[in-house]
């Protein structure tokens, strides 16, 4: 029963020194609020770029260019609408676009090699003689 017991006098001489030194040491540092600027880039250079890429992810925009990925989906969607690249397969997560021009270059492609046709030699069957 009683209760605590009663710091000494040196004790308190301590007590109350520490807490002068923290409360000096935790006043100037206050940490400054760093105002992220986003600065996108023009249409013309995502549209030069996304030319020269095979695929496009929101992920390489992002990288490429120092964007955040909910900017570079809505830049990949943007271009998608004005037709300079094509959803090629992809879910809510992860979409993956190819250049329209790539596209087309790769049906045409397949399209040549259906149209050149494959001449083969008829095997004739041999009479056997006995």
């Amino acid at each position: 029963m009683g209760g605590a017991k009663k710091p000494r006098l040196g004790q308190l001489e301590k007590k109350v020194t520490k807490s002068k030194e923290e409360e000096g040491e935790k006043q100037p540092q206050k940490r400054e609020k760093l105002i992220s600027d986003v600065i996108s880039p023009s249409i013309e250079e995502l549209i030069e770029f996304a030319r020269t890429q095979k695929y496009l992810t929101p992920f390489v925009i992002s990288e490429k260019f120092g964007i955040r990925l909910s900017i570079a989906k809505q830049v990949l969607n943007r271009l998608a609408e004005m037709r300079i690249v094509k959803l090629v397969s992809g879910n809510s997560k992860l979409r993956i676009f190819t250049p329209i021009e790539l596209v087309t270059e790769s049906v045409k492609s397949s399209e040549e090699h259906k149209e050149k046709p494959t001449t083969t030699k008829k095997k004739t069957k041999q009479s056997k003689s006995t």
